[in-house]
């Protein structure tokens, strides 16, 4: 029986490195796959999953409009697919979340979906975020070490200028902006509060 599983991370913990590795594991079976990301990523080439350490995979981009399950079960009908990848999760809507629960219950494809659980502000959760936690049926944690110490990193923390950010809009992309020093960095705990910032 297929399901749905939540792979979540804090920043630069190789979760799109995981995904297509994922997906290359597939490929060389000669399985059919399907690689979704939400347009909102600018941080990668349209219509490409690129993770940092250099990897890339071709996908399908959608907006918060699009019905993911429509969209799966269109390709499904013309080709059988075996298994469905989100990059970037936390960035969907709660109703697509749905659609992805309805994808692995309804078509039995297998659906993995990646990307962070906490915003930098507050730890709060990306709608996505929460809305996986509730609809996906295995969760789990792809673990990295704090950028200051080797306790595991929980947080996300956003840089601005050298001053750690607390408060802001939810969604805000990395890597793009060259006229602000602007970096996120994974913390545990303690350096979310106390980072060691130069």
């Amino acid at each position: 029986m297929a399901q749905l599983y939540y792979k979540y991370g804090v920043l630069n913990s190789a979760k799109s490195a995981n995904l297509i590795m994922a997906v290359h594991n597939y490929d060389k079976k000669n399985r059919k796959v399907v690689v979704l990301k939400p347009k909102i990523d600018t941080r990668s080439k349209p219509n490409i999953v690129e993770s940092r350490v250099g990897i890339s995979y071709a996908c399908i981009d959608f907006d918060k409009n699009k019905n993911l399950f429509e969209l799966v079960n269109a390709l499904n009908s013309k080709d059988t697919i075996d298994a469905v990848f989100v990059e970037e999760v936390q960035f969907i809507t709660k109703e697509q979340a749905k659609q992805l629960h309805k994808i692995v219950h309804e078509l039995n494809i297998p659906t993995l979906g990646y990307g962070l659980k906490n915003t930098y502000i507050d730890g709060e959760l990306f709608e996505g975020s929460e809305a996986m936690l509730f609809y996906a049926d295995k969760i789990e944690e792809i673990k990295d070490i704090c950028e200051y110490c080797n306790k595991k990193a929980t947080q996300n923390l956003r840089v601005v200028n050298g001053e750690p950010i607390y408060k802001g809009e939810t969604i805000q992309i990395g890597d793009v902006n060259s006229n602000v020093e602007e970096y996120y960095v994974p913390v545990c705990g303690y350096h979310y509060y106390h980072p060691e910032l130069k």
